[in-house]
């Protein structure tokens, strides 16, 4: 589900390229804060303390993640700003098995190469090209998939309630974007009702309420079969455009579906076998 709602940020953030980033952001995370707490009161959870720590450090990795990335299409083109940064998810394999106890082997490396040369494919086909004088765009765009592929695998190794957390987390991240937003002068536009809706489609879906579901896929689920599936956040970007009509069928979207499933298989495949052979090697 947190997949499928990054499908429609292409979508979402076009309607609302108008807005100041920084101000749509703050409004995002709060409307997720605020869903959070409506939960909370609904289930009698507590969220946990804001001046904890560890909700320091998520909310300044989910900030300084959604920085980065916006400020690199300041500095590039925006087709390899989108592929360099849809390089979390084999990241979030490369770091989880380095130093987050990911244990995916061979075949969490595998399925990461076969995902992205998917995305590879869908992104690039039209053809782009490296430019050196666009390299702290790169830059900034391979720092924000380190960044999330970093604070998803600390948070899947977190004890705390996942909504009771996310709830804080999103809260001091409004704070922290709404603070950046008055540093670049608080310009406050005139907003339209179809601004709000926009926003509010944003806060409720792939820039808030998704965080709590990724949460807790990433605390609950296969780690490393997310982590490949989320190379098709962009396929199923491009099929809501091709159905919105903002573009032209092709056979990159079914070739990137087929490397993205082949992916996911090969991990999924790899992580059962590796089962089966502990759970031989215990009953030895």
């Amino acid at each position: 589900m947190a997949i499928l709602s990054w499908g429609t940020l292409g979508v979402l953030g076009a309607f609302s390229v108008s807005l100041p980033p920084y101000l749509v952001l703050t409004f995002c995370f709060a409307i997720a804060a605020g869903m959070g707490l409506a939960i909370c009161a609904a289930t009698g959870r507590k969220p946990v303390r804001l001046l904890d720590r560890r909700t320091i450090l998520f909310a300044g990795l989910l900030t300084a993640y959604h920085l980065s990335y916006l400020e690199a299409f300041h500095h590039a083109d925006p087709i390899p700003v989108s592929l360099i940064n849809y390089l979390w998810p084999a990241c979030l394999i490369i770091l989880g098995n380095l130093f987050f106890q990911l244990r995916s082997g061979f075949p969490g490396y595998l399925g990461a190469a076969l995902g992205f040369a998917g995305v590879l494919i869908l992104i690039g086909k039209d053809g782009f090209a490296l430019q050196l004088s666009e390299t702290l765009g790169y830059g900034l765009a391979f720092v924000g998939a380190l960044l999330w592929a970093t604070f998803s695998n600390l948070r899947r190794h977190e004890p705390s309630d996942a909504i009771s957390a996310m709830t804080t987390i999103c809260f001091a991240s409004s704070l922290i974007c709404g603070l950046w937003w008055m540093t670049k002068g608080a310009n406050l536009p005139a907003l339209t009702a179809s601004d709000v809706w926009v926003i509010a489609a944003l806060g409720l879906g792939p820039a808030g309420g998704a965080f709590f579901l990724w949460d807790l896929g990433m605390r609950q689920g296969h780690a490393a079969l997310l982590g490949v599936l989320g190379y098709s956040a962009p396929v199923f970007s491009t099929m809501l455009m091709l159905t919105l009509g903002l573009g032209q069928p092709g056979w990159e979207v079914f070739v990137a579906i087929a490397f993205i499933t082949v992916g996911g298989i090969v991990v999924h495949t790899g992580s059962t076998a590796s089962s089966s052979d502990k759970t031989k090697a215990r009953a030895r």
